[in-house]
């Protein structure tokens, strides 16, 4: 990795078990997630020597729109950063990258830091959470300002697809979908899992999620039984529930399996070439259960789908509700893909969509000219 100040090369050093990037040059230091609070913890226990900042309750503070200057690129992978006031008012002018959530240090900012957290360790968090909201409401705002130039609706088409839930659909299942129900136990296994063994969760998924920039790895399978939070987990198990009993009743067991996981693969393969120098790791079932819902449209397009749309239960034909879901994806890669503003990956959506359908398609006629 780069220095973003002078572009020397980044070395990695050893510090109570944390591995963090300095630059010889300038000495800047580049965090991951949740490293530089570990750092700073750490330094204070070591140097004893480390003075307390003094609380200035009428100092000016600086606001992003009064720092000059070009931004900086992430070392890691290569996006613009954010400059940000950490803590909302310690004037210690800091670089965030949206992307991987990674934090740069110019040389000597560490110590500054040191030291205001050792004077205001309330005030501290207070801050931080100040500015986590107000970062949040920016990525917030930056979204709807994407909508509205490319919609010119307010911000509404940006949301819609959070206010269409499906909750069933009238296509009756022919036997129990073992495999189905044992992706759903399995993921949710491994959830708990993360939370309750995984001491170290971003080594974790560094090392078992799909990273597209070395994408021939265990992640390209492992990825898709990964999951970031509760309401991800809930959210692709729900899909997968609704539509992947039916599609299984079309295939064997082991070749429903087999079917998924390829679905999965080319949702991967797909976001990967589109994002090949992307350092970041991508967890999730959703493009392997994109392809499910693509073979579902072609196999059932006539069932209807019981829809919770705004404040009202519509029952829709699901070539209409999926293909609708379908339009929203390729609407939003290319939104993001030119924005870079998201945290979904919807190429893989759509990659595992369209090979679960073709799938599905060639399947349907073999069957149908074995009938004949």
């Amino acid at each position: 990795m780069k220095c973003p100040s002078c572009n020397y090369n980044l070395k990695q050093y050893k510090y109570h078990g944390l591995v963090v990037d300095i630059c010889p040059n300038c000495k800047g230091i580049w965090f991951d997630p949740g490293e530089m609070k570990e750092y700073i913890e750490f330094l204070l226990k070591d140097r004893n020597d480390v003075p307390s900042a003094k609380i200035e309750l009428n100092k000016e503070i600086v606001t992003i729109d009064h720092i000059t200057g070009h931004l900086k690129l992430c070392p890691s992978c290569n996006e613009p950063m954010r400059k940000f006031n950490y803590a909302y008012d310690s004037n210690i002018i800091l670089d965030r990258c949206l992307a991987c959530n990674g934090i740069w240090t110019d040389g000597g900012e560490i110590y500054k830091l040191a030291v205001y957290i050792k004077g205001n360790p309330r005030l501290d968090a207070l801050g931080n959470a100040i500015i986590e909201e107000k970062r949040k409401t920016e990525e917030l705002n930056d979204l709807i300002e994407v909508s509205k130039s490319l919609t010119g609706n307010a911000g509404a088409w940006i949301f819609l697809p959070k206010i269409i839930l499906p909750l069933s659909d009238d296509t009756p299942r022919q036997r129990v979908p073992v495999i189905t129900i044992s992706i759903i136990i399995l993921s949710t296994l491994i959830f708990i899992s993360q939370i309750f063994f995984i001491t170290d969760i971003n080594s974790f998924f560094q090392r078992f999620g799909l990273i597209p920039a070395h994408f021939l790895s265990i992640g390209l399978i492992s990825s898709m039984f990964l999951h970031g939070g509760l309401l991800h987990l809930i959210g692709n198990m729900f899909f997968l529930w609704l539509f992947g009993d039916n599609v299984e009743d079309r295939f064997s067991r082991f070749g429903f399996l087999i079917f998924y996981l390829c679905c999965g693969l080319s949702a991967s393969i797909l976001y990967s070439i589109l994002n090949w120098n992307l350092l970041i790791p991508v967890i999730g079932a959703s493009g392997a259960i994109s392809g499910v819902m693509g073979a579902y449209f072609i196999f059932y397009p006539t069932a209807k789908v019981k829809l919770f749309f705004i404040y009202k239960i519509l029952h829709v034909p699901a070539f209409l509700y999926l293909g609708v879901w379908f339009l929203f994806q390729l609407m939003f890669s290319l939104i993001f893909k030119t924005t870079g503003v998201s945290n979904i990956a919807w190429f893989a959506h759509i990659g595992g969509f369209i090979f679960g359908g073709l799938v599905a398609f060639f399947k349907k006629k073999v069957v149908l000219v074995k009938g004949q």
